[in-house]
């Protein structure tokens, strides 16, 4: 393990043997391994593959210390997320309700959305003509492209992985910006997933042409959305940043 760089752990619970804490760090050991000590301030994200028949107490702990853990599916399927249990409705959540009512809120929010598209077009290259048929154009070509190098079921499964691992880290940044109520994140989620989701596509595709041999499984699918996950961070976290101005400057 890096002594400095953050880890995001990806634990397969059918080769999982104990995890535990150990003082301040995760304790895992796996089969035919020694066992490895993760500090929990080194902790980026906790990933289970499948249902660990133990640890529970122990993962239960990392997420009520802000390490988010989700549990996957063995395709790739979101299963669940841990997060600590939410307090009082934040002030952003308070904010957020004049998006559906009132009228010049429900506008600039409209502007902001259409805004983090076409930033992340022109991001990814494609500026002619309007914003739907510049995405559709764009998804259809890297989709394509994608298709021809792994075959359509290869590429199901490397984007069934990408949409879970995906949505868990989409909704965790959500709530650290104080986004708690449902209906205001499943709309976040509805306008800024699809933009990430492009994102990823165009990053696969760049992959592939740098080097077309892709093995489509847990661990390479996880590696290649760490890859990606520091400037997907980023790009989120700067939507993100501009909306709560548009709130805190109008509410």
């Amino acid at each position: 393990m890096n002594d400095v760089a953050l880890t995001s752990l990806v634990i397969d619970s059918r080769k999982l043997c104990l995890i535990a804490m150990d003082g301040p760090a995760l304790k895992v050991i796996m089969q035919r391994h020694s066992p490895v000590l993760f500090p929990l301030r080194r902790l980026l994200r906790i990933h289970i593959l499948g249902t660990p028949g133990k640890g529970m107490d122990a993962l239960l702990f990392c997420a009520e210390q802000q390490v988010p853990v989700a549990f996957f599916h063995f395709n790739g399927r979101l299963r669940c997320r841990l997060h600590p249990a939410s307090g009082a409705p934040s002030l952003m959540d308070h904010w957020f309700e004049h998006v559906e009512f009132d009228p010049q809120m429900s506008q600039l929010y409209d502007e902001w959305a259409l805004n983090q598209r076409l930033y992340v077009m022109s991001q990814l290259g494609v500026n002619a003509g309007n914003c739907p048929s510049r995405k559709k154009l764009l998804e259809e070509t890297l989709r394509g492209y994608c298709r021809q190098q792994l075959g359509r079921e290869r590429l199901k499964d490397a984007l069934e992985w990408l949409n879970g691992l995906l949505c868990f880290h989409l909704e965790h940044t959500i709530d650290e910006f104080g986004f708690s109520q449902q209906r205001g994140r499943q709309k976040l989620l509805a306008d800024i997933k699809p933009i990430c989701d492009l994102w990823l596509l165009h990053a696969l595709a760049g992959r592939l042409q740098q080097k077309r041999k892709l093995r489509v499984s847990a661990q390479s699918m996880m590696e290649f959305y760490q890859q990606q996950a520091r400037s997907l961070e980023f790009s989120i976290r700067r939507m993100l940043v501009q909306l709560t101005n548009i709130l805190e400057s109008l509410v």
